[in-house]
């Protein structure tokens, strides 16, 4: 997936996400608004806001996991625009959270930023690392060794369903040393096959083809997800589904 499929995936999280928060506003370009008054037009509604509620209760499960849990340094991959490490940073100074992606998303999603700590009398965290890494390509350990403690959160909300097999592996490649530690984590979710209707399916692809954007279904169920988890040796797994999402964390 390519840099500007990213940023257009990760403009259409934000606009879901501006109904609760504001601040998302600001990384939703007026194109991006466009193709969602063009898809508005054509579909019903019901089935936007199901693809709305799905994608938000998404979210929520990754805000509850880092809640319900205690750890000194959380990391996410393909953060995308989202807010969540932001906001925690501000809440939680004694703690850090880094998100990595793309050199461009990085570096538009820093100058965002600026502008909204200005806009809202916000002063910028610390504690809060923006962090331009290619986790296929880049040393992640290499970037990631200098801030990571005792016990770190390591989470992809988003991201694994875009890879095939191969680029899969590759990432799992990249954060095995991490989990070598006991005490750390992996959270993440996935596609799987499930059932929906005729409308929402062809929803779904009409809105992959005007992002050029699509991800890869590789499981059928949570079983077969652990099946693939082992055979690449982590054994130290669990997955569960919840609002019509695949969960899984390993450790």
């Amino acid at each position: 997936m390519s840099n500007h499929q990213i940023s257009i995936t990760a403009e259409f999280v934000s606009l879901i996400k501006s109904r609760s928060n504001d601040k998302y506003n600001y990384f939703v370009s007026n194109k991006t608004r466009n193709i969602y008054k063009f898809v508005s037009s054509i579909f019903s509604e019901n089935e936007i806001e199901k693809i709305f509620r799905n994608r938000l209760a998404l979210s929520i499960e990754f805000d509850e996991f880092i809640k319900k849990n205690n750890f000194e340094t959380i990391v996410e991959f393909g953060a995308g625009y989202s807010l969540r490490g932001f906001e925690y940073s501000l809440k939680n100074k004694d703690e850090i959270y880094i998100d990595t992606d793309f050199v461009e998303v990085v570096e538009v999603k820093k100058q965002i930023l600026l502008n909204i700590c200005k806009d809202f009398n916000i002063i910028y965290p610390d504690n809060y690392i923006l962090l331009s890494a290619d986790v296929l390509s880049d040393d992640i350990a290499e970037k990631l060794n200098p801030y990571l403690k005792n016990k770190n959160l390591f989470l992809a909300e988003g991201l694994t369903p875009y890879f095939n097999f191969k680029e899969y592996s590759k990432f799992l490649s990249q954060i095995r040393s991490f989990l070598e530690q006991s005490q750390n984590v992996f959270f993440s979710q996935e596609n799987f096959l499930k059932k929906h209707s005729t409308i929402y399916k062809v929803l779904r692809k009409f809105v992959s083809f005007l992002t050029k954007n699509s991800s890869n279904l590789k499981f059928e169920t949570k079983d077969d997800l652990i099946k693939f988890l082992n055979g690449e040796g982590f054994n130290n797994c669990q997955a569960y589904y919840k609002d019509e999402n695949l969960f899984y964390k390993i450790n």
